[in-house]
């Protein structure tokens, strides 16, 4: 894992409560997407969701009967699940066995930690990991690529803003279809939320 990679998660393991608690109502277009992803998969889906956080999604979409695997390479995360009595398991979006195939796969908030570069790449392996007629559900930050620190060994810890089309492109050449596209204004950048799937 590169050092920058390694902050980031380091990060996270610092703040896991205070951002679980800024978090926790979530964003009304994030809920909206998750309702359309989990009407998608369908109820008893299994779904893999990487960088699960403080696990709210999952909750969202357990409750719409969907199960989940939650995962996160945070151990500030995986322990604040864990206090809440959850199940989540380590997993390294960049490099570990994703399993499968699933009916569906969820990651939101974490493409802005991996690094340009292997951008086809992870699309790919989350591609791969789903079933035929599965569903992929991801975000990413909006934007040009002004800042190239992201190096070939993984994630930084400034944020890789993509735009639309570097996106598009990339969910395309990971042999998905784009199903649907959705925005969120935010503070410092605005966010997409990208829904497809495997044909």
């Amino acid at each position: 894992m590169s050092e920058d990679r390694r902050r980031s998660v380091e990060a996270y393991d610092s703040c896991a409560g205070t951002y679980a608690e800024i978090t926790r109502n979530g964003h009304p277009e994030t809920r909206e997407a998750l309702r359309r992803f989990a009407d998608a998969v369908g109820e008893g889906a299994r779904v893999l969701e990487v960088a699960s956080g403080p696990g709210w999604d999952a909750d969202f979409l357990e409750s719409r009967g969907v199960t989940v695997r939650r995962t996160d390479l945070s151990e500030g995360f995986i322990g604040f699940q864990t206090s809440r009595g959850k199940t989540v398991e380590r997993l390294d979006l960049l490099d570990d066995d994703l399993g499968g195939p699933w009916d569906g796969l969820v990651g939101l908030y974490v493409l802005q930690h991996v690094a340009r570069v292997r951008t086809d790449e992870v699309v790919a392996r989350m591609a791969a990991a789903l079933r035929r007629g599965g569903v992929l559900l991801i975000s990413f930050q909006e934007g040009e690529a002004e800042d190239e620190r992201a190096g070939a060994e993984g994630g930084i810890s400034e944020p890789v803003r993509r735009s639309q089309e570097e996106m598009r492109d990339a969910v395309e050449r990971g042999g998905l279809e784009i199903v649907s596209w959705h925005g969120i204004e935010g503070r410092e950048a605005d966010w997409v939320l990208l829904i497809a799937y495997r044909p």
